[in-house]
């Protein structure tokens, strides 16, 4: 996998530039379906902008779609003239200094929640990707899945994409045990940017990460659940339902 590098000198606008200085990192992300027989790869694309506090990685397709004021926003035709076209992946995560928050899809909802910090032991491999001196690290999940991850310290920005984050350094790839997930890095810019979290406009504010993993275990029994108008209550008992009238067919990834 090849990382295309700008010409203009990194190091000068992270370091010169300071804390408020954002670089453009652009992931690819290969999901296979079929672990047995390795077929039914889907590929993601995705965008983290980042500096030493602030981040937030999302995929442009996601981006147009929620800021349907964009000229950029894809359309496909129907018999009822052009829609959105629904992207295939949704998920983004922002995060300002150490809280993260994720939005992943159920059904036709959105649900955001804090993501919980992960803990890396560090190993002793190291390998250069593309000029930068890389180590690898692991990490298990809180739901109990091996990552590993290739990151490096001659970008001092402790982040990388979706919430493989707290490294010394940025993150250049990411890959679980068995290989059915992998992450990599394939450009990196000074951006003009500003860093935000994606606008959803009607996502559903989980009280924790298990209230979403216990939605998408409903979802994946029984799909016809959340794909009309789910109660959803806060935590005061408070009805807090949201009416999803806007989504098309969602094509999405999970990364535990």
């Amino acid at each position: 996998m090849r990382i295309k590098i700008s010409v203009f000198p990194i190091f000068g606008f992270i370091f010169i530039g300071g804390q408020t200085a954002v670089m453009e990192i652009n992931y690819e992300t290969k999901i296979i379906q079929d672990s047995i027989h390795k077929s039914q790869i889907n590929l993601y694309a995705s965008t983290l902008l980042c500096n030493n506090l602030e981040s937030s990685y999302y995929s442009r397709e996601a981006k147009a779609f929620y800021n349907r004021n964009s000229k950029r926003t894809p359309t496909i035709s129907t018999n009822y003239g052009a829609i959105p076209k629904y992207p295939k992946s949704v998920i983004s995560v922002y995060k300002n200094k150490e809280n993260l928050v994720v939005s992943m899809p159920v059904g036709r909802y959105i649900f955001t929640y804090d993501e919980p910090q992960l803990k890396w032991e560090i190993l002793n491999e190291r390998k250069d990707i593309r000029g930068f001196k890389s180590q690898l690290a692991k990490t298990i999940t809180d739901t109990g899945e091996t990552f590993f991850a290739w990151f490096t310290d001659d970008i001092a920005i402790p982040d990388g994409p979706f919430r493989f984050k707290g490294l010394s350094g940025l993150v250049l790839e990411v890959y679980n045990k068995n290989r059915t997930i992998e992450i990599y890095a394939t450009d990196i810019r000074k951006s003009e940017e500003i860093i935000e979290p994606l606008n959803y406009g009607n996502d559903v504010k989980a009280k924790s990460k298990k209230q979403f993993l216990e939605a998408r275990k409903n979802y994946q029994e029984n799909p016809s659940i959340y794909n009309g108008n789910m109660r959803v209550f806060d935590e005061n008992g408070n009805e807090t339902t949201k009416k999803m009238t806007d989504r098309i067919k969602s094509y999405t990834i999970f990364l535990d």
